[in-house]
């Protein structure tokens, strides 16, 4: 009798097993493929490759002889484009017209369109369990004339792909023209005198690549200073905008800002690149630091005086100047109290430098620059010793060029 009671309990399991594999309910999700959630695009998105499609409601295939002419977004598989010369030429002539470019994959389509052309490309970092991170996952690329000379705007993202395309997307948006497409370098009126002229933004997120700790955003300006009246030199303002939105602020964790690193080499790639100047210093008891920037007659070679200034506040932040003129290096560290409003919110620095290249040395206007954060989260209740946990830095490294 027993026996039979058992085979009987086996019976039902088994017969159980086979109904909810049989019907599957949420629990079976784990098995299933993820389906990318198309982007529903507003904007004509034209395409160039096969791979393209799957990421928007909306596409066109992009005929090399077409001339679109109205507003949209070229977005690019770079591997595909990489040794195809009519291609090639497309993008560059896309590019030259002020349509916004996202490219998939090899960066290197986009660069070397115009003479002078602001580029930047990651080259190191390291992000969380020490993943190593050599390269972006997706770039988009926006030019349009101002002050009479052509100007760029550049978006970098570490995302997965899915996602890296959706926040190029909408920075492209965001960055597109009304008469894009369209627009032709005109001649316009310059000012007179020495001034700094907007050069170019560089737009960065690491995007959820690095949750739960948080995420790392950069929108650095670069200027270049015009009517400088000199004949050896060029110099360009690097004003740094970096952000850093923890875990707690995104709702990921616990995880707070407990440091902010920030680094530009002017001679790492050229020996020849000098730091002119730099702002701010090692600060303590202090609420808003000053940041002025630029040059003097007289000084470094220069023929004119030209400066840019601006402040920004540092509660509950100590900044440590670690600075070497004679490593033509501008460093620091701030550091953020992760118990305090501003270390479990988002928070931005703004440091900034003034940066001296050859002038006849022709493509070799090139730095390296770093942006890194480290994360503290408090100890849980039952954890003995009471001691806040601490992450290595995790950063990103790039290659500035100015042509």
């Amino acid at each position: 009798m027993r026996g039979k009671v058992v085979w009987f309990i086996l019976g039902v399991l088994v017969g159980s097993l086979f109904v909810v594999s049989a019907y599957p309910t949420n629990s079976s999700v784990h098995y299933s493929v993820p389906v990318v959630r198309k982007i529903n695009n507003t904007v004509p998105v034209y395409y160039i490759g096969d791979n393209i499609l799957e990421y928007f409601v909306k596409t066109i295939r992009v005929n090399p002889a077409q001339n679109v002419g109205i507003p949209h977004v070229l977005v690019v598989d770079g591997s595909y484009v990489k040794n195809n010369p009519q291609l090639r030429k497309l993008v560059k002539k896309e590019l030259l017209s002020g349509i916004p470019v996202i490219v998939i994959g090899n960066p290197r389509v986009i660069n070397g369109t115009f003479k002078g052309q602001f580029f930047a490309e990651l080259v190191a970092g390291r992000g969380p369990e020490g993943k190593p991170i050599k390269r972006a996952t997706v770039y988009g690329y926006v030019t349009y004339p101002s002050n009479g000379i052509l100007v760029g705007r550049e978006f970098v993202s570490i995302d997965s792909v899915p996602e890296a395309i959706k926040e190029a997307y909408s920075w492209a948006v965001r960055n597109l023209k009304p008469n894009a497409g369209t627009f032709k370098l005109g001649v316009e009126p310059l000012p007179s005198g020495a001034y700094w002229s907007y050069k170019s933004q560089l737009d960065f997120t690491t995007g959820d690549n690095w949750k739960p700790y948080g995420r790392l955003n950069v929108r650095t300006i670069y200027y270049r200073l015009m009517n400088d009246n000199s004949s050896k030199y060029d110099w360009y303002d690097v004003h740094v905008k970096q952000q850093s939105v923890p875990g707690k602020e995104l709702g990921l964790s616990d995880w707070r800002t407990a440091e902010m690193h920030t680094w530009i080499d002017a001679d790492y790639y050229n020996p020849d690149g000098f730091l002119s100047a730099y702002e701010p210093t090692t600060t303590s008891g202090t609420t808003t630091v000053g940041v002025s920037i630029g040059i003097s007659a007289g000084e470094d070679g220069a023929q004119v005086s030209a400066s840019q200034s601006w402040s920004y506040t540092i509660p509950d932040v100590r900044v440590y100047d670690k600075s070497d003129y004679s490593q033509e290096l501008a460093k620091w560290v701030h550091g953020i109290a992760p118990d305090k409003a501003v270390g479990m919110t988002a928070y931005q620095i703004e440091p900034g430098a003034t940066l001296r290249f050859p002038q006849w040395e022709d493509g070799a206007k090139v730095w390296r620059e770093h942006y890194g954060v480290i994360y503290a989260r408090p100890p849980s209740w039952w954890e003995p010793g009471w001691c806040w946990h601490y992450t290595d830095e995790y950063w990103v490294e790039f290659r500035i060029s100015m042509g």
